[in-house]
């Protein structure tokens, strides 16, 4: 029995950072319900110190945290009055939808929240919209809404993309004007989208996380949708051998409030299950998670979690809080009764990081300045976890830097001291910070192993090959030595696991880019833009974040065969806005309206009269199209191809081939000419000897235009 894990399966950024401000927050904290739909994290939490309340009337001093689904407005404004200090979990989506439900309220818009009337999120938006909102969970319930003149739509951050689009089309024949806000989290839709595409390929599909949880519920319900057998379980212990009998492949997701250790165990479990069932395959990581896994530099698989398979840096003998004694419990140190002494003391704490001084640079270590009688030394495999050839292309003479203690005293009375540990934690300190708030860090590719790149953030990091660009990434040796973006996407420290992307970055300002150039295209702008893609019927043209098509026929005045033969992939050009299509997500483009447009000097430059070679474009059951430069072609009637009667045009002449014409009229504003083939043949041409050739076909046909005219080409013949 196979094992797959969906893609972006597990906590999404909102929840982990929830997570996160509960766990570095000052203890004790009041919850303002529970942080997560999981009652494992909350009870993991509660351990820590982090005790849920019912509301705000059961704390009276200290700490208030606000669970990433949010709060009504007027809950913190009782909590200002109250003096307690907010941590705001608020998900970053969920602000965005209060804060649109506050503006849209303002504006005395009608606003319809999609979402369930229930839940947490969708209460909260209700109070935001100052109590005016009207909540909707299906378009069923559409049908007891009056008609509208202006409406607008938010939708709960969590809901199914589906039900979201059947509320609008419900609501348009109902509504004269509406604004359609979607505020769903778009870590939402990719793991649904995950979910749904694992569950078509697989036997069964477990979904883990929290009953009470909305977002898992309806992971759950859009599995089953697909015809797959799906079980909804809270933990690994709820699984049953029976659901997976003769099962070959069994997929696994978990819901936004579902951290990585549950569906780890979840993992193992199947594991477990699928050797008391005796299938004759060992579970194994899906392919979805299979770019995750690293290998140990000698080459021997590591023994890693399918679930969690980044594996990012060993440990390297930092200490943890607990090992970290107290000053009191220092082996061998006695507290002074001199405060100088007992500051000194307590500064050089096993495990303590400080500020010193470089006092000396030597081959085999280096002396620094910590306080007290003696310098404290750092040996070479202390200095820096990044190779050198001499501790001076690491520090230098008169530098502060820090430095963590590993002994208040060596053998020889100096304390022994890490600057590789101590900037090792300084950088997980900021790295968390970063996560917290979301900032963007710069790394340098260090190294390429199997599936991405392991790039130094201070600490080791690990780069997925589908988190580096936008698009798909072809060779990552390429990005050795180079600096990229980076935002921290997963981090464990007390597994020294951490997760970063430079898509995510590209993909928010991308983001970005598009919606500031839809705001801003308009018809009739010419603006510049790069040449995407070339299709037989057109081109598409990148505006920034936003694709207009440039039709074949808007590329030039003159015939286009093909965009390859004017365009090419890559090629900046100016095009014209034709059109925007705003609801269907069009732009129509034109480039031939920047050119000259050559039917403007048509008069000017073809009198009539005048003999021309042209080029035989397509033949019509009244005469022959020929095109006497690009962007101008003129009409050979029937009549005019040959003295004698023709029936037919090809007859005469064929597709390709160049012949003389005689411009008979010029209509510039109608953009018409017309034109004869026997006038041309029989008048020798004015003021263009050239134009005396006889025609001749381009096809290599061999057809002579003595054997098409005969004796057309007597010189006495006449009209």
């Amino acid at each position: 029995m196979d094992v797959f894990v969906a893609d972006y399966a597990g906590f999404c950024s909102g929840v982990a950072r929830a997570v996160k401000k509960a766990e570095i927050a000052p203890k004790p904290v009041a919850s303002l319900g529970p942080l997560i739909h999981n009652p494992q994290v909350v009870e993991k939490l509660a351990a820590q110190g982090v005790r849920p309340v019912a509301s705000l009337e059961e704390v009276e001093e200290g700490r208030i945290l606000i669970r990433s689904h949010g709060v009504p407005p007027q809950v913190l404004e009782q909590a200002r009055a109250k003096g307690l200090e907010i941590i705001d979990a608020t998900c970053p989506f969920v602000r965005r939808a209060q804060e649109l439900a506050q503006e849209l309220a303002s504006q005395g818009l009608e606003i319809i929240i999609v979402g369930d009337p229930e839940h947490a999120e969708v209460r909260g938006l209700v109070e935001w919209a100052q109590g005016k909102a009207k909540v909707i969970s299906s378009a069923a319930e559409v049908e007891n809404l009056p008609q509208s003149s202006r409406r607008a739509v938010i939708v709960q951050t969590t809901q199914p993309q589906e039900t979201l689009q059947a509320v609008v089309a419900a609501l348009l024949p109902k509504t004269a004007e509406l604004w359609v806000y979607n505020t769903i989290c778009e870590a939402t839709r990719r793991r649904q989208e995950a979910a749904v595409r694992l569950a078509r390929q697989v036997d069964i599909m477990v979904v883990v996380g929290g009953r009470n949880s909305a977002n898992t519920r309806h992971l759950a319900e859009l599995c089953r949708n697909t015809g797959t057998p799906t079980y909804h379980v809270e933990k690994a212990g709820e699984l049953r051998s029976e659901w997976f009998a003769g099962a070959q492949k069994v997929g696994v997701t978990g819901g936004a409030s579902t951290p990585a250790w549950i569906i780890e165990e979840v993992v193992k479990m199947l594991q477990h299950l699928s050797e008391s069932i005796k299938e004759p395959k060992t579970p194994e990581v899906g392919v979805e998670r299979a770019e995750a896994l690293l290998s140990k530099p000698n080459g021997e698989a590591r023994d890693t979690t399918p679930a969690v398979a980044h594996e990012i840096s060993q440990y390297d003998g930092e200490f943890r809080q607990d090992e970290v004694p107290t000053a009191g419990e220092q082996p061998g140190i006695e507290m002074s009764s001199h405060p100088e002494e007992a500051e000194r003391i307590f500064r050089l704490r096993r495990g303590s990081v400080i500020v010193g001084t470089v006092v000396q640079v030597r081959d085999n270590e280096v002396l620094v300045d910590v306080g007290g009688k003696s310098e404290g030394v750092i040996p070479l495999t202390e200095l820096s976890y990044r190779p050198f050839n001499h501790p001076s292309e690491v520090v230098a003479v008169g530098q502060e830097i820090h430095v963590m203690v590993l002994r208040p005293e060596n053998e020889d009375g100096h304390p022994l001291l890490s600057k590789k540990r101590a900037d090792r934690r300084i950088a997980w300190d900021r790295l968390e910070a970063a996560f917290t708030n979301g900032e963007e860090l710069r790394g340098e590719v260090v190294g390429v192993v199997k599936g991405g790149l392991l790039v130094d953030v201070g600490v080791r990091g690990f780069v997925p090959a589908s988190l580096i660009e936008r698009g798909f990434v072809e060779d990552l040796h390429a990005y050795l030595g180079k600096t990229l973006r980076l935002k921290v996407i997963e981090l464990d420290r007390a597994k020294n696991k951490l997760v970063l992307s430079q898509r995510a970055i590209l993909d928010e300002e991308f983001e970005k880019q598009r919606q500031a150039t839809w705001e801003s295209l308009e018809p009739g702008q010419v603006r510049k833009g790069i040449v995407r893609r070339l299709t037989n019927f057109g081109a598409f043209i990148d505006l920034g974040g936003v694709d207009g098509l440039l039709h074949v026929s808007e590329i030039s005045w003159g015939r286009v065969e093909h965009p390859q033969d004017v365009l090419q992939e890559g090629q900046e050009i100016e095009v014209k806005v034709l059109g925007v299509d705003r609801e269907e997500g069009r732009v129509s483009l034109g480039r031939k309206q920047l050119l000259p447009n050559p039917w403007n000097t048509a008069r000017e430059r073809y009198p009539v009269g005048t003999v021309v070679q042209g080029k035989v474009l397509r033949l019509a059951p009244f005469g022959a199209f020929v095109e006497v430069e690009p962007g101008i072609e003129g009409l050979v009637h029937i009549s005019q191809l040959a003295d004698h009667r023709v029936e037919k045009p090809e007859e005469v002449v064929a597709v390709g081939q160049v012949i003389p014409v005689k411009v008979l009229k010029v209509d510039q504003e109608a953009q018409r000419m017309s034109l004869s083939l026997r006038q041309a043949l029989q008048d020798k041409p004015k003021g263009n000897p050239d134009s005396s050739e006889k025609p001749s076909k381009e096809d290599g046909s061999g057809v002579k235009l003595g054997e098409l005219f005969g004796d057309l080409f007597g010189a006495n013949n006449q009209d």
